[in-house]
């Protein structure tokens, strides 16, 4: 009978997995490559003695001598040893092996090198740098939300280590809430995402954090507790606006990693305003917390524990407002936490079975106080509190079975049980509170199916209960992927997509500072999508990669806010819609050498259709189908990084694209009522109002650039970075603003970011 070879490959320094690398038997034409998780196995092996080898770029080659006897399930680890190549840090044996084996479309893997390499204001950014990828657009310079192919941004589904997270940005979008320096992977599919990810229509951000360092001896060799916990390094970063530490270590049998960041607007607001009290004091922070630890429990069990913090504290106090004396006090504190763990076991070779329980919690309070003293000095405060919660427990069980050498078979069953709660305080008394907790039940099972070596297919099933709807929802995906040349592949794929949540923050909304998260309610169907991706792409050499992509998105139903709701019916604060997204991508990928980076270009449209005027028909002359704010036609972006030698390097990002829609000013009109209850004509003049978003800014750009140094300072190694947003200082228009008491009516542009240095030094210690 025919014997088994299987394990992992990792990196023998961090003990990373090293994905995509390749295992073959030397002297036979038995090999694989090994999965996301550095996991291979070699099935149906005649016994015998073979060398078994592995190669990964970047890393020395290894082999080993190994004998299975008939029948035997043999588990073989293999280490490898990083080496420095001339200019290559990137993983293109990853690549290339991506590029045969995944039928997946619109897939993107960024390595932290990758990540680290675009230039962002203060610190390396995940969001930006998928923000220049194809397909991707950004809102503004102050919001890092994602737009995915014509979908607003609740349509992409954020993952931490599998753990779902809501609202994965700061100080209103301009930071990510995730440490860059503890991401060992991201994962970016703009589309055609398989069955295994649910619950969203447009893309999935899957984030992996790094494994650790096991190696310890930091805390010396009397270090009473070396054999369970120890340190193997500390890195510090620290710039003008924030400070940031990473510590990693091995654990019992096993190894951890803790990252931690806090910024200090508003220590340095602080300083200023005792320095000069012209200058507003702005006493707003963020923090966060990234940690992970795992064990071998035993050979064939793994268990992972993970977790994220993170929070945003505004406090702000307003003084002598109106006619009489008034003071106003704002705090406002939200914040995402996640937690979960994950075990995962080896059934046999090639049957892994995944078994995580998690939860994800996002919320906001708002305390806003207003206080007014009359002439007599007696104070009157009238204070609100709002607080907005979603909590998500999530169980999941998933098996990742290579059942023979054609044939990969995933299945997966997962529960999510919510709890959605609004509430409003005005000062001792509850005005409102509403609490929901659906329930969403989900299953699925896919197959991807190894034809020949140049022919792959996957098809996959997704069905969904949602307690909050009367019926079950079901979900079928499918692609294609074919080689007709050795460096040539095409691909197609369709499927229907279901999501179950939403947001119901205005789309033309400036700022989103927060998102405001809802279940679909009872009366709405979900929200459902098509997508039809067609695409080519070409591997020309080791390293340069080109792609090219169209897609058709059409939405079955999307939802949105209901500008005719009434205050006392519950069934009409949101109303259904339809939509379509279409466009085509192009991406060219350098990944060797001194000079690496990407150019992208996307051409998109999209277009909703909704029945705002409650009629029953859609009128595209009064403004029901029109673009979305985030409709940008036309997107161009260049990511360069030059490693000019072994100490200094550069980067460049530029990025240029068509102005988004607004609706434009056409008139004035006369309105107003007066402060004792009067109604006053002629007191202001108002906009009257063009069709909804149609008009549009003019044209963005922006340039960003970066220089790193390597430093020694205090006989420890670091790098000294310095970076310059916007270095052209071009007048991108954020928003207009439209002052008619002047006659004519004047209108006054407002910028986004203007040319912003920052400096900052990271040290390992």
């Amino acid at each position: 009978m025919a014997a088994t070879i299987d394990g992992f490959v990792r990196d023998s320094v961090s003990t990373d997995p090293l994905p995509f690398a390749n295992v073959v038997l030397r002297g036979t034409d038995y090999g694989t490559a090994t999965d996301k998780n550095g996991y291979y196995v070699i099935q149906h092996i005649p016994a015998g003695r073979y060398r078994i080898a592995v190669s990964y770029i970047g890393y020395a080659p290894a082999d080993t001598l190994i004998g299975v006897a008939a029948a035997e399930n043999r588990r073989v680890d293999l280490y490898l040893r990083p080496r420095s190549l001339q200019g290559e840090e990137v993983v293109v044996t990853a690549n290339r092996q991506r590029f045969e084996e995944m039928v997946e479309t619109s897939r993107i893997n960024l390595t932290p090198r990758e990540l680290e390499v675009v230039p962002a204001f203060v610190e390396a950014d995940i969001f930006r740098s998928v923000q220049m990828l194809p397909g991707v657009v950004a809102q503004n310079d102050f919001s890092a939300a994602l737009v995915v192919r014509g979908g607003s941004p609740d349509e992409n589904l954020i993952l931490l280590d599998g753990v779902e997270v809501y609202n994965p940005y700061h100080f209103g979008g301009i930071f990510s809430a995730f440490n860059t320096d503890a991401i060992r992977d991201a994962e970016f599919q703009s589309g055609g995402f398989p069955v295994r990810y649910g619950g969203r229509l447009s893309s999935v951000l899957e984030i992996s954090t790094k494994e650790g360092n096991p190696s310890g001896g930091f805390l010396g060799k009397k270090w009473p507790l070396t054999k369970y916990w120890d340190i193997s390094g500390i890195n510090l970063d620290l710039s003008l606006l924030s400070s940031k530490a990473l510590i990693q270590g091995p654990f019992y049998k096993g190894s951890y990693i803790f990252s931690g960041r806090r910024t200090y607007f508003d220590q340095l607001s602080r300083l200023a305003h005792a320095a000069n009290d012209r200058i507003p004091e702005l006493p707003y922070y963020f923090y966060d917390l990234q940690w992970k630890v795992h064990s071998q429990v035993t050979p064939v069990h793994r268990l992972d524990v993970q977790g994220y913090t993170g929070a945003d504290d505004l406090t702000l106090h307003i003084g002598d407002l109106g006619d009489q004396s008034q003071t106003a006090d704002l705090n406002w504190v939200w914040g995402n936490t996640t937690s979960g763990a994950v075990l995962k076991s080896i059934l046999r070779p090639g049957l892994i079975l995944t078994s995580m329980v998690s939860g994800s919690r996002y919320d906001f309070d708002v305390d806003f106080a207003r206080t007014v003293t009359d002439s007599l000095g007696n104070e009157v405060t009238d204070r609100f509190v709002i607080r907005n919660l979603l909590h998500d427990l999530t169980l999941a069980e998933k098996a990742d079975w290579k059942a023979s050498p054609a044939h990969r078979v995933q299945l997966g069953a997962e529960y999510k049980r919510f709890r959605f709660r609004f509430a409003l305080d005005n000062n001792d008394s509850r005005i409102l509170d509403e609490t929901e907790q659906p329930v969403l039940a989900s299953g699925y099972a896919q197959d991807t199916w190894r034809l020949s070596p140049v022919f792959n297919v996957q098809m996959g099933v997704r069905g969904s209960y949602y307690s909050l709807s009367d019926r079950p929802w079901f979900d079928l995906r499918g692609g294609i992927k074919y080689r007709p040349y050795v460096n040539t592949a095409l691909k197609l794929s369709a499927g229907s997509y279901t999501q179950f949540l939403f947001t119901s923050n205005q789309d033309d909304a400036v700022l989103r500072v927060v998102d405001f998260w809802n279940a679909v309610p009872s009366y709405l169907d979900p929200e459902r999508a098509m997508q039809y991706i067609a695409g080519i792409e070409q591997w020309i050499g080791e390293g340069y990669h080109l792609s090219l992509e169209g897609y058709y998105k059409p939405y079955l139903n999307i939802i949105d806010m209901n500008p005719l709701q009434k205050v006392y019916d519950q069934e009409d604060d949101f109303i259904q819609g339809t939509g379509v997204a279409w466009g085509l991508e192009a991406l060219f990928k350098k990944s060797v050498g001194n000079l690496t980076g990407w150019i992208s270009y996307s051409y998109a449209r999209v277009r909703k259709r909704i029945d705002l005027d409650g009629d029953g028909v859609i009128e595209p002359d009064r403004g029901e189908v029109y673009p979305p704010k985030y409709d940008k036609r036309h997107n161009l972006n260049l990511v360069l990084s030059y490693r000019i030698n072994d100490t200094h390097s550069v980067g460049f990002s530029w990025n240029w694209s068509s102005g988004e829609p607004y609706t434009p000013v056409i008139g004035k009109q006369y309105g107003g009522s007066g402060t004792s209850g009067w109604f006053q004509p002629y007191q202001y003049q108002t906009n009257i109002e063009g069709d909804r978003n149609s008009a549009y800014f003019p044209a963005y750009l922006r340039g960003d650039l970066s220089y790193t140094r390597k430093i020694r300072w205090f006989h420890r190694e670091g790098e000294f970075k310095f970076q310059l947003i916007n270095f052209t200082n071009h007048f991108n228009v954020l928003l207009y603003q439209w002052d008619h008491s002047k006659s004519p009516s004047s209108v006054t542009a407002t910028s986004m970011f203007p040319i912003i240095p920052t400096v900052g030094i990271s040290l390992k210690l």
